[in-house]
C-alpha cells in the first residue's frame, strides 16, 4: 500500500517537529511541514498531499483562508484543522469550507492520529471513485 503523504502547517516550529516525530513513529512516514499558509499553498501546488494538518491561528494568511484555497487547488486533499483556539463557530465554518474534521490541540495526538487516518481513508476512497468514473467513461 502507498504511504500517506502528509503536510503539517503550524506557525509553531516546535509543534511541527513533535507532530512529525510522533506521526513518523505511528505511520512510518516523514511528513513535510511548513509554518505559514502561503508556504503551504506553494507546497500543495508542487506536490500531491493526501492529508494536511492545518492550524487556524497563524500570522498572515490564517488557517480558514488557507483551507479555502487548498480546496480550490486540490479538492480531494483532506484537511484536518488542529487548533488551540477552538470554538463551535470555527468548527462549523471549517467543515463548511471542506475540512475533514477539527481537533483541539489540547486533545493532542491521541485524537489527531485517528482523524488523520480517517482523512487518509477518505482520500483513497475519493481517488478510487474518480478512477472508476474515468474508467467507465472511457470504456463506453
Amino acid at each position: 500500500m502507498k504511504k500517506m503523504k502528509l503536510l503539517i502547517v503550524d506557525d509553531e516550529k516546535a509543534l511541527c517537529k513533535v507532530l512529525s516525530d510522533r506521526l513518523n513513529v505511528l505511520y512510518d512516514i516523514s511528513p513535510d511541514s511548513c509554518n505559514s499558509g502561503a508556504e503551504a499553498l506553494k507546497l500543495i501546488q508542487e506536490r500531491d498531499y493526501d492529508v494536511v494538518v492545518l492550524d487556524i491561528e497563524m500570522p498572515g494568511m490564517d488557517g480558514m483562508e488557507t483551507l479555502k484555497r487548498i480546496k480550490e487547488i486540490k479538492p480531494k486533499t483532506q484537511v484536518v484543522m488542529f487548533t488551540g483556539h477552538g470554538s463551535e463557530d470555527r468548527r462549523v465554518l471549517s467543515q463548511t469550507l471542506g475540512a475533514f474534521n477539527y481537533v483541539d490541540k489540547i486533545d493532542g495526538v491521541s485524537k489527531l492520529a485517528p482523524m488523520i487516518e480517517g482523512a487518509y481513508r477518505l482520500r483513497k476512497a475519493l481517488e478510487d471513485a474518480y478512477a472508476d468514473v474515468a474508467l467507465n467513461e472511457y470504456s463506453r
